[in-house]
């Protein structure tokens, strides 16, 4: 049965750090995944290639330092239309899981300004 996922992290970081890491290409690539393309601006798509089908979120609203809103555009990983339908226990684990990864490599990131992508991959040739 599908179920609704919370994940909280806190974050000893400027909030405009937090803001350019959550959507500019160079802050997304350095925690999330090396393939990020974004841009700071209301109803931009930022893309995110993980080596096979990509993730496309637009930015819905933006005040820098506050709050950031996405819409996720694209049904990855589950194919157009099974979202959120019934999964197992084990790939709700899972997703959990992949989540809290990705916060806590947002949160090391904005607090060192060391890049820690949890995934890494090549980009996207411009264009595509």
């Amino acid at each position: 049965m599908a179920a609704p996922i919370a994940l909280a992290v806190s974050v000893n970081a400027p909030a405009e750090r937090i803001t350019d890491a959550l959507a500019t290409t160079e802050g997304l690539a350095s925690f999330w995944t090396t393939d990020s393309r974004a841009e700071p601006r209301i109803g931009s798509v930022a893309r995110f290639g993980f080596g096979g089908p990509e993730l496309q979120m637009r930015i819905d609203q933006l005040d820098p330092g506050r709050r950031i809103a996405w819409t996720c555009l694209t049904d990855f990983p589950m194919p157009p239309g099974h979202w959120p339908a019934p999964i197992t226990q084990a790939e709700l684990a899972a997703t959990a899981y992949t989540w809290a990864l990705v916060l806590t490599a947002l949160r090391g990131y904005a607090e060192t300004g060391t890049p820690q992508p949890v995934f890494t991959t090549a980009p996207h040739p411009v264009g595509s």
